[in-house]
């Protein structure tokens, strides 16, 4: 018999894999939409910037929420009110054709239930699940999602050439419902640690919050560490469909071909982790993967524009190395930190990750369009080859697994 913590967790994620289908489906019709509207590195970089400053300076809050108030309320409330906003932008867009400055504010108003939602989620799993399960929870959950951003590309260039742009936004309404039904379903527990005489003081709580996370020393300099990784990478995400549509002179299709592969290579390093569990030191999985990577974004900034397919390869790799980073960090945290105050634990990583991010992008909408695309490739497998010394350098990061919890 399936265990029940199992049943629960499975139930769960369903309706988030749900979710997160359809977001990504809507999140691609835009960036292409801005893309043949635009043409513009500048524009892309500002909708990226949109949807990660207002859940990156919120993040450092909203932790405190989560370990205060149940934690089902506030994933529900999120979801809602991320369907509706994207009900809101359907609507315009049936109305008149969409400029980049409503696609902008709903993406910002977006990362807003975002901050609310992230810590919830996170935070779930320990709370349900076993301590010596946590990290092939975290790989199959991230297993889950990426099935989904999997599916996400080629559906996605599918509706765009058959449908209006008002409908695709639409089925981001109808996976708010899948999520809220998956908590529903889940039957989860209270989800919240707190006791309920403790009043929420959000200053308070958030410096308690940051003084745990300084405490573990391994913890901030890893968060810097990913903090540099941040500003490095997030530009050549928010590039990637100009780099198959105008580098390589590709379509909307060439532009799927892409992120399917990318998530292909996520999906098969979940699995695989989910499987397998990782190295039984957990940094030497997480550093593995942050040189494989450099290699990587290194060779793809020196390719010709005649070598689209092996870009296409080079980018499932890259997904392959991403799980072994986001999912081991994720378990690392889950177990080492104590439950009262992971959600604000989890909400501050987050928000100095996120944080980092428009440093990058910022310099990359004023600079790509004259420095050309592949600069910012090969400049970002420089940035995380140095992150991967950084870890082997620091004994505190580099030792971390094997310390006590």
């Amino acid at each position: 018999m399936i265990p029940h913590w199992k049943q629960k967790f499975v139930t769960l994620w369903v309706g988030q894999a749900l979710s997160i289908l359809t977001s990504m489906v809507s999140q691609y019709a835009l960036i292409w939409y801005l893309t043949d509207q635009t043409g513009s590195s500048a524009v892309l970089s500002a909708a990226t910037i949109a949807a990660l400053l207002p859940q990156g300076i919120l993040s450092l809050f909203t932790g405190a929420f989560a370990d205060r108030f149940d934690r089902r309320f506030l994933m529900a409330a999120a979801d809602g009110a991320i369907g509706l906003l994207s009900l809101a932008l359907a609507l315009a867009a049936a109305a008149v054709p969409l400029t980049p400055g409503p696609i902008i504010l709903v993406l910002a108003l977006r990362s807003v239930g975002g901050a609310f939602h992230a810590p919830c989620i996170q935070a779930v799993t320990p709370l349900i699940a076993p301590p010596d399960a946590l990290t092939r929870c975290a790989g199959w959950s991230h297993g889950i999602q990426t099935v989904s951003m999997l599916l996400s590309p080629a559906l996605a260039a599918a509706l765009y050439a058959a449908l209006p742009l008002h409908w695709i936004i639409l089925t981001d309404t109808l996976g708010a419902l899948f999520a809220i039904g998956g908590l529903l379903f889940a039957r989860l527990p209270v989800l919240r640690v707190g006791q309920p005489e403790q009043r929420l003081r959000i200053w308070r709580d958030t410096k308690e919050g940051f003084a745990v996370l300084r405490s573990h020393r391994w913890l901030w300099e890893l968060c810097l560490i990913c903090a540099l990784f941040s500003v490095a990478f997030m530009p050549v995400s928010a590039l990637f469909p100009l780099m198959s549509m105008q580098y390589f002179g590709g379509d909307t299709a060439s532009a799927a071909v892409v992120e399917t592969a990318f998530s292909i290579g996520m999906l098969a390093g979940s699995v695989i982790l989910g499987l397998w569990g990782g190295f039984r030191d957990k940094m030497a999985t997480m550093l593995s993967s942050i040189f494989a990577l450099g290699v990587v974004l290194v060779a793809t900034g020196l390719l010709p524009p005649t070598a689209f397919w092996t870009f296409a390869v080079l980018s499932l790799f890259m997904g392959l190395t991403c799980p072994f980073f986001n999912s081991v960090f994720m378990a690392l945290i889950q177990e080492k930190v104590a439950p009262e105050f992971l959600g604000r634990v989890l909400g501050l990583s987050g928000a100095i990750m996120t944080l980092a991010s428009p440093v990058g992008l910022v310099a990359t909408a004023l600079l790509a369009d004259r420095t050309g695309i592949t600069v910012w490739f090969l400049l970002s497998g420089v940035v995380t080859l140095f992150c991967g010394v950084l870890g082997l350098a620091l004994p505190a990061v580099r030792n971390c697994d094997k310390l006590k919890s």
